[in-house]
């Protein structure tokens, strides 16, 4: 049964701060499957991963600013991948390009209802997100300079979250600090894989949790907190403020946005500082 319905107000509470000027870590893990026609799932990665975000209210809509990143692991010991070898292809010692994506921004109109599911025996609302995504694949030139990375014309991929709070916490007007998330991903496969225009599609199945307002980069995942300590720097917070002039990064236009890196430095690791 649907609970009654929360605004915008209410998620900025739920998956922000009411604070405009806070950083909001969220952190996730997981298994990541590849679906192949005529073959059996297989799990090929684990994952971790965070997102660091600043939001506000502003102009009839709710104004976000973020940086994410996402590592792939080894799906057996958990260890940070820096090569893969592709056992489709055969191809060995392929470069792993994490996912590393800054910004990652939106501006929501503020009457878009969210749809909400509450659990009245253990007082909690989950809030679900439901992100279909088809548009023009970045890697697709007229060069066809990217087939053997991913030669399909259109990017088409869908993102699912679910976030669960308890259910007083969220008719109240403070910012809440205990939100867990679930977030499943369909996509094809990303570019560092080099399947070309082969059939199939992976699965990101991941949970995890918003950190309290007083956490900081330190605070995640061990591996999270080393790569941004000492390498991913700037992701200890997000940008000052939503800034509509600048556009979103998904792991295609980074791909394509460093692929001269990629093709004539293969010892590099990944992400890019």
């Amino acid at each position: 049964m649907t609970a009654p319905k929360y605004d915008i107000s209410s998620l900025l509470r739920l998956r922000y701060a009411v604070d405009a000027k806070a950083d909001t870590f969220f952190q996730w893990e997981g298994s990541i499957f590849a679906f192949i026609p005529g073959q059996a799932p297989k799990k090929i990665f684990k994952c971790v991963g965070m997102n660091v975000s600043k939001a506000k209210v502003e102009e009839g809509k709710l104004k976000v600013t973020g940086r994410e990143l996402t590592y792939y692991l080894d799906p057996t010991t958990g260890e940070k991948l820096d090569r893969w070898d592709n056992p489709w292809t055969e191809e060995k010692d392929l470069p792993v390009v994490h996912i590393a994506n800054d910004p990652v921004q939106m501006a929501l109109p503020s009457f878009i209802p969210l749809e909400t599911r509450e659990n009245k025996y253990n007082n909690t609302t989950t809030i679900v997100s439901e992100i279909p995504l088809f548009y023009p694949n970045p890697l697709a030139t007229e060069d066809h300079k990217f087939d053997a990375y991913d030669a399909n014309k259109m990017y088409q991929a869908g993102e699912f979250f679910t976030f669960k709070c308890d259910s007083t916490e969220l008719a109240d007007s403070k910012t809440i600090d205990n939100v867990d998330v679930n977030w499943t991903r369909i996509s094809k496969f990303p570019p560092f894989m080099k399947m070309g225009g082969k059939d199939g599609y992976l699965v990101y199945h991941c949970t995890g949790y918003k950190l309290p307002q007083t956490a900081t980069a330190n605070d995640l995942y061990p591996l999270l907190a080393k790569e941004i300590k000492e390498r991913m720097t700037t992701y200890a917070t997000a940008a000052p403020e939503y800034d509509p002039s600048v556009q979103n990064v998904s792991s295609w236009s980074y791909f394509k946005e460093h692929f001269e890196v990629y093709e004539k430095e293969p010892k590099t690791i990944w992400p890019l500082p």
